[in-house]
């Protein structure tokens, strides 16, 4: 199935009709105005880029395609099984939304950044000397120097793994996520995370189809990587994002721009990492081999070929996840780009789509 959605307005506009519950017209059901498609554009990627981004996204297995463009859908597209209403795995693109919230629980008031997590969350922490210095920002940059741990079945079995390194020192890209749920957990009083999660953010943007498609045996979610979402919905993140970045963000006011920033902050021991988002920073070359050495190349394969790439605008963030799971955003160049493949393909390249989807590009 391939199609191309019509409307006249921009997504954001639809994002506030729904809030607005303005969108119906004189019969109560929706309106459905039709939009330019990119042949109409005067700025923007052009026709061919589009064209070739997407043939190269659908060559290597990818299941949805939605490029915006200053709000407007200018190409949205389905194949290899994809489709509007289906929910489409994040993977690691999942922590994009457990960052985002970091900020906002900040923002809440419910810890400070810096604060220790044993201080007043995981008091487990305290009689240790090296976890006891462990704070929220570290767990939000994967820079805590908890060793990795895997095939566990909750968030508290997260809790004895080894110090190697200590917090704030080095990246290890790791279980810090889940252990951050848990502080958050604490700190919440009993409301759920999740639930927090669409009260503070998920709600006030329109977003209805998120789902944890994966739960630990204690019923926690997975929040280093297994939510699940329809293109349109994770489109509706990203223009928030675009537009906030930008200074334009004129819908619900969800947090201050100062926590937000630190979403989309590099720190010393990622400078291309911020809470949880890739970012295009660069990184010298002796902290990079170490970043490398440390995340089985993760540096040279996630991030590097970007940094490298000087088509790409400097102001480009990234929440990616295994087997091409991609959530682009370049305020610059008021682009919004929504990506999804299937689970059982690992070879999608993010430099090879974007330079084709970037070639010509008209501002």
């Amino acid at each position: 199935m391939n199609t191309v959605w019509r409307t006249s307005l921009s997504l954001t506009a639809l994002l506030m009709v729904v809030l607005l519950g303005t969108a119906c017209g004189a019969s109560g059901s929706p309106a459905s105005p039709t939009l330019p498609d990119a042949s109409t554009a005067v700025a923007g990627p052009t026709p061919e880029a589009i064209a070739a981004a997407k043939a190269y996204s659908t060559s290597m297995g990818g299941q949805t395609f939605l490029v915006l463009h200053r709000g407007q859908v200018l190409d949205e597209s389905y194949t290899n099984g994809g489709s509007a209403d289906r929910v489409q795995l994040l993977a690691s693109a999942t922590k994009g939304f457990t960052g985002m919230l970091g900020a906002i629980a900040a923002a809440d008031g419910l810890f400070d950044l810096d604060e220790p997590v044993a201080q007043r969350a995981i008091t487990e922490w305290r009689s240790d000397p090296m976890k006891s210095r462990i704070t929220y920002r570290h767990l939000l940059t994967m820079t805590s120097g908890l060793r990795e741990l895997n095939d566990l079945s909750g968030w508290l079995d997260y809790l004895p793994a080894p110090v190697d390194y200590p917090g704030g020192s080095t990246f290890v890209y790791s279980g810090d996520p889940n252990i951050f749920g848990l502080a958050l957990e604490r700190r919440l009083g009993g409301e759920a995370v999740v639930d927090y999660l669409a009260r503070r953010l998920l709600q006030p943007l329109g977003i209805t189809s998120l789902r944890w498609a994966t739960n630990f045996a204690d019923g926690r979610p997975n929040l280093s990587g297994s939510a699940y979402v329809t293109a349109r919905d994770w489109a509706k993140f990203g223009e928030f994002v675009r537009l906030t970045m930008a200074s334009r963000w004129t819908g619900p006011s969800i947090l201050p721009r100062a926590f937000f920033d630190q979403v989309f902050t590099g720190n010393p021991a990622h400078p291309a990492y911020g809470f949880y988002w890739w970012l295009k920073k660069p990184v010298p070359t002796a902290l990079a081999a170490t970043i490398d050495a440390n995340n089985k190349r993760q540096y040279s394969q996630q991030i590097k070929p970007i940094v490298d790439q000087p088509m790409i605008p400097d102001d480009f963030v990234m929440a990616k996840g295994a087997y091409g799971q991609q959530l682009y955003v370049i305020p610059s160049l008021e682009l919004t780009v929504v990506r999804n493949g299937p689970a059982e393909r690992n070879t999608f390249a993010d430099v090879e789509f974007l330079t084709r989807l970037l070639t010509g590009f008209r501002r």
